[in-house]
């Protein structure tokens, strides 16, 4: 079975609204809507799971699309967990994570990360390059071709990941809990993957879908 996971346990403090970031509304519906699309319309992903808290904008969505939930935890990496145990008891093979504030996502894309995970990959992440400078607190020097951004979608063999996956872990991206040795796809090909974190940034989401919905 392969599932997409969508992580909506964020409360939006940065965001500074007491309604959660997800459920705010661009182009006329909640930021998750845009995901869950994406989701339903994927023609490899065979079920749907959403982790996060309870609340009546959720309750509403399960009424529009089919998806299972669990519940949110303090932290992203707890919320992510309480969606791997959920999977684990469904028999997964392998899951797509997706982010509620990620809105731009296509099922097209979907289909892409759990094809190459079909392949033999262990691990699919999206990588953006820095186009920024880059400095370093200890070196005087940094080249930041040598790095890259890590976002999701990402993608997994699921009992890899859900053997190796410690929700206490220090690391802020999921792969890199997985032994050094797995195969890593750095997938490069989806640059436009804004992420809704501050209000202003609304304003930039809509012109973007705008867009793909003109072309």
């Amino acid at each position: 079975m392969n599932a997409a996971l969508i992580l909506s346990g964020g409360a939006g403090r940065r965001f500074g609204s007491a309604l959660p970031k997800q459920y705010h509304k661009i182009g006329g519906r909640t930021v998750i809507e845009y995901v869950l699309d994406a989701a339903a319309n994927a023609r490899l992903v065979d079920r749907v799971m959403v982790a996060g808290a309870d609340c009546p904008q959720l309750r509403a969505l399960a009424g529009r699309y089919a998806f299972d939930r669990a519940p949110a935890g303090a932290v992203r990496n707890e919320t992510l967990r309480h969606g791997l145990d959920a999977l684990n008891a469904l028999g997964c093979a392998r899951v797509v994570i997706l982010d509620a504030v990620r809105p731009l996502v296509t099922p097209e894309l979907l289909d892409e990360y759990l094809r190459l995970i079909g392949e033999g990959w262990d691990a699919v992440s999206t990588v953006q390059p820095i186009t920024d400078s880059l400095g370093c607190l200890d070196a005087h020097e940094v080249d930041r071709s040598r790095y890259y951004l890590m976002q999701s979608p990402e993608a997994y063999n699921f009992p890899l990941l859900y053997a190796h996956f410690r929700p206490d872990s220090p690391l802020t991206e999921v792969a890199h809990q997985l032994p050094a040795d797995s195969r890593l796809y750095l997938y490069r090909d989806f640059p436009e993957n804004p992420k809704l974190t501050y209000p202003w940034e609304k304003a930039q989401i809509a012109q973007a879908l705008k867009a793909r919905r003109a072309k």
